[in-house]
């Protein structure tokens, strides 16, 4: 990818390690190191030999580089804020005169001088992970180097032995496979991985976001679920269970062994895997009942049931299915029953807060490990069967 500056350009590459992801998890998780200033120092004067000689026109360019790697959830957002505090380095440090050498970032005190070049903690971190690079020379030779970089990396941009175990010390990661990348690469890579498990229409909302369309698109899934990207955000409907088994995808469902619950709970799952992934990737999701509706706010959705409770029932009845835990949280208020929907990963404990001090009593709570439903009237129902006392 190349940017023009007057009559400098830029080139976005990468270094791509594949690394044992194992070792960020569990109870001897360890991240990725942060490199202070003079091993940034001496990781880009590794990656600059390796440039050098596979290419050894980079020799009169300015290259830069943070001492840090990052998920490509991280990279991969709109405007690419990490080349972008790059960029901004290599011109701060050039002060508009433009000179070959090299530009490294270090960190102090475990922390980058730019927010955007601090590795982002609550990102799960997966087997990928990502050095960026940017490339600043003459615009024409730039041009020049970039078309190079995107025929020979894919054949000729394995990391030289020597800079891999540099690498593998220096950060602290075990490292399988270590080669150059472009961004082209990259993001033909991560479209094939999501078209090869039946998410190309998530790639397509992806690809919308990187490259800061201006079009609204609509994209369908699998399911029928319709995902819309307009002014840099994405819309999708959210449907309740009753909703969706009444009048949505679910209307056609013939409600028997356990049809319905198996259905909500695939929609359901569809629909996180959409959303957890958008917003890994620094894209916003806002949820409408309906087209014409506004946005849902808040981190769950109340509903009033058209259902009325039963003496035996639970006060609260918490739908799970398969793996993908709580789905919604009936609750026996009075003489009415209310169903809640976390929309976001915070949204369960926001429920359970918001019912410990809106619904008084004693609380019975149930965990049935599936969706209660009426076949009949095809909404949510309470648990009237076992269930565990609560405080």
């Amino acid at each position: 990818m190349t940017k023009q500056s007057r009559d400098m350009g830029f080139y976005r590459i990468l270094v791509a390690i594949e690394t044992d992801a194992t070792r960020f998890y569990g109870a001897n998780a360890s991240r990725p190191a942060l490199l202070g200033a003079t091993d940034s120092e001496q990781m880009l004067a590794h990656l600059a030999t390796d440039l050098k000689s596979l290419l050894p026109e980079t020799a009169g360019c300015c290259l830069v580089a943070a001492g840090a790697l990052f998920d490509q959830t991280q990279v991969l957002r709109p405007s690419y804020p990490v080349f972008r505090a790059l960029e901004a380095a290599l011109e701060q440090d050039k002060a508009g005169k433009f000179t070959p050498g090299l530009v490294s970032i270090g960190s102090e005190n475990g922390k980058m001088p730019s927010a955007d070049l601090q590795p982002l903690k609550d990102i799960p971190l997966g087997l990928l992970q990502l050095l960026p690079l940017v490339i600043q020379g003459p615009a024409e030779q730039v041009r020049e180097l970039g078309q190079a970089m995107e025929y020979r990396f894919i054949e000729e941009g394995q990391l030289s032995a020597h800079s891999a175990a540099w690498l593998e010390t220096a950060f602290r990661i075990s490292i399988n496979h270590a080669r150059m990348m472009t961004l082209t690469d990259l993001n033909a890579m991560l479209r094939m991985q999501l078209e090869h498990f039946g998410f190309l229409p998530l790639w397509e909302l992806l690809d919308a976001a990187l490259s800061e369309s201006a079009s609204a698109m609509t994209v369908q899934t699998q399911s029928g679920q319709e995902f819309h990207w307009s002014n840099g955000t994405v819309h999708t409907r959210f449907e309740t269970f009753d909703q969706w088994a009444s009048s949505g995808r679910g209307a056609q469902i013939i409600p028997e062994r356990q049809a319905l619950a198996a259905g909500y709970g695939d929609w359901t799952r569809e629909i996180r895997q959409y959303l957890t992934t958008l917003k890994a990737h620094g894209l916003d999701v806002q949820f409408h009942l309906s087209d014409n509706d506004p946005p849902l706010e808040g981190t769950f959705l109340k509903e009033i049931s058209e259902s009325a409770p039963g003496n035996g029932d639970s006060t609260i009845t918490e739908h799970s299915y398969s793996e993908l835990g709580t789905i919604a949280v009936t609750v026996r208020n009075g003489d009415r029953v209310e169903n809640y929907y976390p929309l976001c990963s915070s949204g369960l404990n926001d429920i359970q807060a918001h019912i410990r001090s809106s619904v008084p009593g004693v609380h019975s709570v149930a965990f049935p490990g599936t969706i209660l439903h009426s076949e009949k009237s095809r909404v949510l129902v309470p648990d009237a069967g076992n269930f565990t006392p609560r405080h």
